[in-house]
């Protein structure tokens, strides 16, 4: 998808802050491998990068003053807040004004760089009898067909979802990260996922793998480990074959899981060896949208780059495209009315928005979609998409929020208005009051404010035998 609908730097960032949160013993044991130490340091933004490498072969601290003065006086702020930054991914230390890198991570990052330490961080080739080497094609179609299928089951395509079943690892990560929650028809999508539909790959593939490190926190599994696994495979040569012998029985479980999303290919004949495919390498790649545009999945690049829904003023819409994934995506708020080799047409309704807004889909999710994926005609307006139609979707939303249900308790039979100005002032000075009527002596509190008044109904009863207040059945 389009940048503008969900950078990855809003995932790189994400990624930073898990490391952030690692107590400094784990940091340590990540550091020790060169293929994490080069996969953290290709996440870094461009001025991170530029601190690293001035510092890399020094051995002496630096002062901080001194640093600030490698970048011009306008930018010396900015570079004190990266050099803030990577304390904080304890990349950097700082005493008494002087940073230096942290001796573990500089000397791991010179061996990734040099060719020097343990390389087998970065995955031990297969020397297998057989050839080992594959199409790049077939290992692309793979990836795409997996990971498409993990789109489509979202929008609720159950025809394809029964075509490429999936398996249980990938719903539970599906409603650990609350892409999706059970329903009473089943797994349904949620805000949160429609959002995820609407970002580019590298994007999506960060959130699931941020979600399977906190899936193997809670399976008490070695988060070091796995975290170091995934940045080994993030470090993988594409259509290169490398051994499975010498993983462990954690690092063979995440292979099977991995593969389920299409991140990973193992070939059924031989299953010593496996693939890494384009869906995780190029994820700390400086080019990985243009590695999107040429290899990602094939049913949404299509949108990004061209622009494909034309939308009228009566709120026709015309969607030119085939594509299954795209069409699903549309059918979640618009009542598509025929179809045809390379076009859709529907209309956005009332009924197909509130369908959407019970799903948990926002209104400027709606429009932001739509103007992100708008016709190349459309995009050279201002605004991009008709102002009537926009309105229109809003009104519809604020429609359906002018109600909330809320939790209360209703008293009546007060007996004597006494009694009922005394309750009346005591849930105001408390403010538990939802509505009152003192005509008819009537009352609507909290739920929470129930309690308190139960108490007060116990200490101060009337004395004659007037009815106590009663709440309905």
């Amino acid at each position: 998808m389009g940048t503008q609908m969900g950078s990855e730097e809003e995932f790189k960032t994400t990624i930073a802050e898990y490391l952030e949160a690692l107590p400094t013993q784990f940091c340590q044991r990540v550091f020790s491998s060169p293929a994490a130490c080069l996969a953290i340091f290709r996440l870094l933004p461009t001025v991170g990068k530029q601190l690293i490498m001035s510092m890399l072969y020094l051995d002496a601290p630096l002062q901080l003053q001194d640093v600030s003065q490698w970048a011009k006086p306008e930018h010396q702020r900015m570079v004190k807040a990266k050099v803030h930054q990577l304390r904080k991914l304890q990349l950097l230390a700082e005493d008494a004004g002087s940073v230096w890198l942290n001796p573990i991570f500089r000397e791991q990052l010179r061996n990734a760089l040099t060719g020097g330490g343990d390389f087998s961080s970065f995955g031990i080739p297969y020397t297998g009898p057989r050839d080992a080497r594959i199409d790049p094609k077939r290992l692309a179609k793979y990836a795409d067909e997996r990971w498409e299928a993990v789109l489509h089951f979202m929008v609720g395509r159950s025809a394809h979802d029964a075509a490429t079943p999936l398996s249980e690892s990938v719903r539970d990560v599906l409603r650990m990260s609350r892409l999706m929650e059970d329903g009473p028809m089943g797994m349904q999508i949620t805000n949160s996922g429609f959002q995820f539909l609407l970002q580019n790959a590298a994007s999506q593939v960060w959130t699931v793998l941020l979600q399977y490190l906190r899936l193997a926190e809670l399976q008490n599994m070695d988060v070091v480990e796995v975290l170091n696994f995934l940045f080994q495979l993030v470090s993988l040569q594409l259509g290169r074959a490398y051994s499975v012998e010498a993983l462990t029985r954690n690092q063979r479980k995440m292979l099977g899981e991995l593969r389920d999303f299409g991140l990973i290919f193992q070939d059924e004949r031989d299953e010593r060896a496996f693939y890494a495919t384009h869906l995780i390498t190029s994820l700390t790649s400086a080019s990985t949208q243009s590695t999107e545009r040429s290899t990602g999945p094939s049913e949404l690049t299509t949108s990004s780059e061209h622009g494909y829904i034309i939308l009228e003023t009566n709120c026709r819409i015309y969607a030119y495209t085939n594509s299954p994934l795209q069409i699903a995506i549309l059918n979640l708020f618009v009542h598509l009315v025929s179809r045809f080799s390379n076009l859709v047409t529907g209309a956005i309704t009332r009924d197909g928005v509130r369908q959407a807004l019970m799903h948990g889909i926002t209104a400027d999710q709606i429009i932001t979609f739509l103007t992100a994926n708008a016709h190349p005609q459309m995009q050279n307006r201002t605004p991009v998409l008709p102002v009537t139609v926009t309105d229109q979707i809003r009104l519809w939303e604020q429609e359906r929020n002018r109600l909330h249900p809320t939790q209360a308790h209703f008293y009546r039979e007060f007996g004597q208005r006494q009694y009922f100005e005394r309750v009346y002032r005591y849930a105001l000075d408390i403010g538990v009051v939802l509505w009152a009527n003192s005509e008819k002596q009537q009352l609507v509190v909290t739920r929470q404010g129930h309690a308190k008044i139960a108490d007060l109904f116990k200490s101060q009863r009337p004395t004659n035998n007037a009815a106590n207040p009663q709440p309905p059945a």
